[in-house]
């Protein structure tokens, strides 16, 4: 369960409308599980969030529709702002054409009764009242046909009701006829009840994609039996199966196809695959490779320019097999390296989490010697994933002038730029990047850098915010909040004297009586 499947419809619908206008603030990842932050609400405060990844139901918001361990829509909305990658998920789920009247299709309702129309034909039939002479007239009008109109007149009905038909007259002698016309017929009967059972709505399963389609044998009769015209549309009908393309072994078919279609025919097709690759995203399959085997499949039926093999990189970047194909497949790899970066280097954000794993393929088909690719990867593993490792790599490249300026030109992501900062114990940088900012409540997590350069001007913010919480009301909550501060002054210098001329000062004020704060205010010392 996740905060998204624990949440309503509704929640979610609503926290996604929160995240995309900017109402989440001040948010900040407390361990490998929880992140905190706010959310501005219909109330003047903004509502306290805090969410747990691993523990869904163990997180928390201050706002009344939470209570009782509901996942509110200040929930979603954090969640959407810490994971943009399901923010992709749910915007590709909204533009989906998913349609409710398509549910009888899913449930097999026309399948049950045969023919799509054959249900509806049965119940007018019920009603039909024959008329007196039918059965002479019906005698008369089949006395009249020729023989040609008669067999085809059989044929019509036979194939009205097409399962009636095998079962009545067909089923017992189908292999017979089959046998007795050709070996081919046989060979491409076989085929298909096999694809059948691969792709069947039982037996179907994304993650068996190593199973093998055609072996070698079979690969040459179908490039055999398709110089025969007509075998040409019973073998489309088995192999231009979309289904089918979630297999390794489909890039075969791929290849073939890419040798025998027009164009026109494989970009229709590539429509079929595409848009079976848009609801393949809406089911839970952990693993990628079979959407990469789709993306593949349409690599191999189309011939994609450099620049547009970038874009598609860039746009499917979390399927690293797909990734993988590209770049092992390319005929002129440094190329295709400087079309990927000039996309990255306008909007890396986009896919951000897995453009370093693709910046490594190109390291790794460099054989690692190409510096120009090295720094590149981990300038981005650092401002993609926030690691500060890649920092200390990135020394053996460039000078801590040259690193500190790029980053800074590259981004304004004020918690990639904290961690350069204190990373290159940059104390002026820092202090000027979060006092003039709306993510002061940072400073409590940068005292110790801060302070000896910055003592005086950090008690000044501290105490100010102190009062500033307090005078918004007198319940535990406020007090809490406002203890905060009252906690990172303890850690300045001399901050325990700091503390108790503080405490000294409340009991002197209208805050004398106020056990609550000073219990808040000692808890959070401890802590």
């Amino acid at each position: 369960m996740s905060i998204l499947t624990s949440a309503s419809s509704s929640s979610v619908s609503r926290g996604y409308d929160y995240y995309k206008h900017n109402k989440v603030n001040n948010v900040k990842q407390l361990n490998d599980h929880e992140f905190e932050g706010y959310v501005d609400g219909s109330l003047k405060n903004p509502y306290y969030v805090k969410i747990d990844i691993e523990h869904p139901r163990k997180s928390y918001c201050d706002c009344p529709h939470a209570n009782g361990n509901i996942t509110c829509k200040h929930m979603t909305a954090l969640y959407f702002e810490l994971f943009p990658d399901e923010v992709d998920d749910y915007e590709s789920w909204l533009n989906s054409d998913y349609d409710e009247d398509d549910e009888d299709d899913y449930y097999g309702y026309d399948s049950y009764y045969g023919d799509g129309d054959y249900y509806y034909d049965y119940i007018k039939s019920s009603n039909f009242e024959k008329p007196f002479f039918f059965d002479v007239v019906l005698e008369k009008y089949v006395d009249d046909l020729s023989i040609e109109e008669l067999k085809q007149t059989l044929l019509t009905e036979l194939k009205n009701n097409e399962k009636r038909t095998y079962d009545l007259y067909l089923g017992k002698n189908y292999k017979k006829y089959l046998q007795n016309n050709s070996d081919e017929f046989v060979f491409l009967d076989r085929l298909n009840k096999r694809v059948q059972d691969l792709t069947g709505y039982y037996n179907y399963d994304y993650n068996d994609f190593d199973k093998e389609i055609l072996n070698v044998r079979e690969k040459r009769k179908i490039e055999e039996l398709y110089k025969n015209k007509s075998l040409q549309l019973q073998i489309d009908k088995i192999l231009l199966n979309e289904k089918l393309s979630v297999y390794s072994d489909y890039r075969w078919i791929a290849h073939f196809y890419k040798k025998n279609k027009s164009s026109e025919e494989i970009y229709e097709f590539c429509k079929i695959l595409e848009n079976y690759l848009d609801s393949l995203k809406h089911y839970s399959i952990k693993n990628t490779v079979p959407k990469s085997n789709v993306l593949i499949a349409i690599h191999l039926l189309n011939d994609f320019t450099i620049t547009e093999c970038a874009s598609l990189m860039l746009k499917n970047a979390k399927y690293l097999q797909y990734i993988d194909y590209i770049v092992e497949n390319s005929n002129d790899i440094m190329n295709l390296y400087r079309s990927f970066m000039k996309l990255i280097e306008k909007n890396y954000f986009r896919n951000k989490m897995y453009i370093p794993d693709v910046l490594y393929r190109f390291v790794r088909v460099t054989d690692f010697e190409n510096k120009d690719i090295n720094t590149n990867h981990y300038l981005y593993s650092y401002l993609c994933l926030g690691h500060i490792e890649y920092l200390d790599i990135l020394g053996y490249y460039l000078t801590e002038d040259k690193i500190i300026s790029i980053i800074e030109n590259k981004t304004k992501d004020i918690f990639l730029l904290v961690k350069l900062y204190k990373f290159y114990e940059k104390q002026e940088k820092l202090w000027d990047l979060l006092i003039d900012s709306n993510y002061r409540y940072l400073l409590l997590d940068n005292i110790e850098i801060l302070k000896g350069k910055y003592n005086d001007k950090l008690y000044d913010h501290f105490i100010d915010e102190f009062y500033n919480i307090i005078k918004q009301g007198k319940s535990r909550d406020i007090y809490n909040k406002a203890s905060k501060y009252i906690s990172a002054i303890s850690k300045l210098n001399n901050g325990n004297e700091l503390v108790e001329k503080i405490k000294i000062d409340l009991r002197n004020s209208d805050y004398q009586k106020c056990s609550a704060l000073f219990d808040e205010i000692n808890k959070a010392i401890k802590n």
